[in-house]
């Protein structure tokens, strides 16, 4: 019965501990989401190499060009590829996705020749990768 209690008192010790663990990392970093079929594209966290995970066929490796001024890379995590009220494509975080404070929850997408305009950040990448995304993807995850 002492051994028992010994156990019980102890997994209580540590409990509190386990769970402040898993709460602050966000669940995107916890492998949870499965590549091709949670996104179908990953952005490195300097904003100058992606990965395109298309349906069928290899995955795409790509590296944008020092020309093409990246812009503001979106935090880390999952981002839902929407479409703002001009029809431009925005990145939207969903609530799994840690922001910074301050940070509005969505960044836009511009070709690498077009204006920064409004209020949200922007990332700019090659009207190629901005087709094939609008065309194939729902999701993208910027990693660390």
């Amino acid at each position: 019965m002492k051994r028992l209690m010994t156990l019980a008192l102890t997994a209580a010790l540590f409990a509190p501990h386990v769970v402040a663990a898993r709460t602050a990392t966000p669940a995107a970093d916890e492998a949870v989401f499965v590549e091709g079929t949670h996104y179908d594209a990953v952005l490195d966290g300097q904003g100058r190499r992606w990965r395109l995970l298309p349906a069928q066929g290899p995955d795409v490796k790509l590296r944008i060009a020092d020309t093409c001024e990246p812009g503001a890379t979106p935090p880390p995590g999952l981002w839902l590829l929407t479409r703002d009220g001009q029809g431009q494509p925005t990145l939207l975080a969903p609530s799994a996705t840690a922001l910074p404070a301050g940070h509005p929850g969505r960044v836009r997408l511009l070709d690498c020749g077009q204006a920064v305009t409004g209020p949200l950040p922007a990332l700019a990448v090659p009207r190629v990768l901005l087709d094939w995304l609008s065309d194939n993807s729902g999701a993208v995850y910027v990693s660390r």
